[in-house]
């Protein structure tokens, strides 16, 4: 993997031409240039899409041109890994056929600088989370998928979208900043750290370093209102808000 290496997730980019939609899109195309001459790595931590199904020859014309820019990134000699989250998990090909060197639908691992790096998009990982973890079994099952399949993709697309609340995305400012989720976290990330060092994790919108030892969780923050980079290179991580 090349590096430097840039982190990004839950972008969470919404099927919408709202005015905070096409500032979030500006600020993200920016990063996109930033990096486009540095023949590294982007690493997608999963729910960049507010919400993705893979519908054979339909592709929103609001995503037309975020696929554009991607496609440009790939061709400039970044590479890029997209780990499937919770709410674009329904990528059957057409990401890696476009633009993405790997597609990865549960952790992506792998090793730098005699480090291990997990990258987790989060769902699912909480133990108490039950209700969720049903619910994700559901949705991930090859019977929902094919149901959804059968729904004319302006139907489906309607339905997510209702139940994310697209329309509505100071919602997802609840996940400002929560102390007990960082905490059960740092648990999970506890009984992780026998066998890696670094943890990456996304979708609870946290933001942040932890260090213990030679041991780390780096939350990956969002594209919503905190507008993370988390960057590694030559053995050292930072984390910024990208404000360009």
């Amino acid at each position: 993997m090349k590096t430097p290496i840039f982190f990004v997730s839950d972008n969470h980019f919404q099927k919408l031409n709202s005015e905070f939609e096409h500032k979030r899109r500006k600020k993200f195309y920016s990063f996109l240039n930033h990096i486009a001459d540095k023949k590294g790595t982007l690493i997608i931590g999963g729910d960049f899409f507010d919400f993705w199904f893979d519908y054979k020859g339909y592709v929103p014309a609001e995503y037309v041109e975020m696929f554009e820019h991607l496609k440009h990134l790939n061709r400039k000699g970044v590479e890029i890994h997209y780990v499937l989250g919770n709410h674009d998990f329904w990528d059957f090909g057409f990401f890696e056929k476009n633009f993405s060197a790997q597609t990865v639908k549960d952790n992506l691992q792998f090793t730098l600088d005699n480090e291990k790096i997990l990258v987790v998009h989060g769902d699912g990982v909480l133990k108490d989370d039950y209700s969720y973890r049903i619910f994700r079994t559901i949705i991930r099952s090859k019977l929902c998928i094919f149901l959804f399949n059968l729904l004319p993709p302006s139907l489906g697309y309607f339905i997510a979208k209702k139940i994310s609340k697209a329309e509505k995305p100071k919602d997802y400012y609840k996940y400002k900043d929560n102390k007990k989720i960082k905490e059960k976290l740092l648990n999970y990330a506890k009984e992780k750290w026998n066998d890696v060092d670094t943890i990456l994790v996304g979708h609870y919108h946290q933001d942040g370093i932890f260090k213990k030892d030679n041991k780390k969780l780096i939350f990956l923050g969002d594209w919503l209102n905190k507008f993370s980079v988390t960057k590694y290179d030559k053995g050292v991580w930072t984390q910024v808000k990208w404000d360009k």
